[in-house]
């Protein structure tokens, strides 16, 4: 009797400990579903779709729209573009061309042997003209190639920018040469316009502070987006478009990397710069950075304030000596008194010449550790040339398209 009881006491508890699990799960089940439940007035409630159209106010009648123009955003509007592949040319086109090399068409010739053609044939350009670029390298051999080579990836790598000149076609595959098709800038080289035959009348003092920001916004761009460091900047690669625009060319002294603002040993091509801009410090280290395109960016600020070459000027006053040895004293003490190219007369900013003339100071200092970085200096550039710049053709605006660029690269 009392193993009865103590086996009915046992199952009792049992059924209770059931009942109580069972309980509990249901319990929880239920107030899962009131959790997932959403609260009356929520935008998630289950709403009867014919109840709500007949609650809702008629919407106004929608004014037609063209369904081949859809609505575009205001940022949309001024995103990059994609830009296209430049072409691959068969070595007949590049032929086709320069109309045979025809010596007439040879615009300029290059330290390797190389000339550049003037091209009018619109299957490249669109119909624009072109700059056919011509490499030969019978008796460079290796080096002459991979110099091509170097400047072919580097130019494919840089892409569109509204202040690089643009690789349009390229030919690569032949065995005596190859040959860079580029757009072409018909103002010619800023040097050309400071210093040429042509410099008459000179360049005036807006344009060659418009010129000076779109060459900072290249080296910029080169610096920060893509690590390459120019290694050759002068007067001479500075190109003018038509309407008188600046685009930095020629990447054959490029070097490509992680560059820090400290120096780092050069990769690839040894740059080495033009008499005049050639950054001291690479000179005697072989050592090159970022911090050599400042130098001679310093240098053509110099040459843009003054109107005397980089190389410096023959006679008793020049001497031969380089231009940043011979005025930078003279900045250092007394500003650009004295020193503003002559052909200017009156018509120039005399606070604008100090202020550029004082951040060429800073770009040429000796130690590169000790100058800023082409991010600092365009900004600079901006803003203490600010009225000459916004005076000219693009203004303000041009200096907003060229900040949205960044944003989209």
């Amino acid at each position: 009797m009392d193993a009865a009881m103590a086996l009915a006491t046992v199952f009792f508890c049992l059924l209770l400990l059931s009942s109580a699990a069972i309980s509990l799960l249901l319990l929880r089940l239920c107030l899962a579903a009131l959790r997932r439940a959403p609260a009356p007035g929520s935008p998630y409630a289950a709403v009867d779709p014919e109840a709500a159209a007949r609650a809702a106010p008629s919407p106004p009648p929608a004014a037609p729209q063209q369904q081949d123009e859809p609505p575009v955003s205001p940022l949309a509007a001024w995103t990059k573009p994609r830009a296209p592949e430049p072409r691959r040319l068969a070595w007949r086109e590049v032929e086709a061309l320069t109309g045979g090399f025809d010596e007439a068409a040879v615009v300029a010739r290059g330290g390797s042997g190389g000339a550049v053609y003037l091209s009018r044939t619109p299957a490249v350009a669109g119909g624009a003209p072109a700059a056919v670029k011509v490499h030969r390298w019978c008796g460079g051999g290796e080096r002459r190639l991979g110099a091509f080579r170097r400047e072919l990836d580097l130019l494919r790598r840089v892409g569109r920018h509204p202040r690089l000149v643009a690789l349009l076609a390229y030919s690569d595959d032949h065995e005596e040469g190859g040959a860079l098709v580029l757009e072409y800038m018909a103002g010619g080289t800023l040097a050309d316009r400071l210093h040429g035959a042509t410099a008459t009348p000179a360049i005036t003092w807006r344009h060659r502070m418009r010129v000076l920001h779109d060459v900072a916004a290249a080296l910029e761009h080169l610096h920060d987006t893509i690590s390459i460091v120019h290694g050759d900047v002068s007067a001479s690669n500075v190109l003018l478009d038509a309407g008188g625009r600046a685009r930095l060319c020629d990447l054959g002294s490029a070097c490509e990397g992680t560059f820090s603002a400290a120096v780092a040993p050069a990769r690839g091509a040894a740059a080495v710069g033009s008499p005049g801009y050639a950054d001291p410090f690479f000179l005697r280290t072989g050592i090159v950075s970022k911090k050599s395109d400042v130098y001679g960016f310093g240098v053509l600020l110099l040459e843009a304030v003054t109107g005397s070459p980089a190389a410096g000027v023959p006679g008793a006053d020049g001497g031969g000596q380089y231009l940043a040895a011979r005025v930078l004293p003279r900045v250092r003490a007394a500003g650009v008194a004295g020193l503003v190219d002559g052909r200017l007369g009156d018509d120039y900013d005399v606070a604008e010449a100090d202020d550029v003339a004082r951040i060429a100071v800073e770009c040429v200092a000796a130690q590169p550790g000790l100058r800023p970085t082409m991010a600092q200096v365009r900004a600079a550039v901006a803003e203490k040339a600010a009225r000459s710049i916004a005076g000219t053709d693009g203004g303000d605006g041009d200096l907003k398209l060229l900040d949205l660029f960044r944003m989209t690269s």
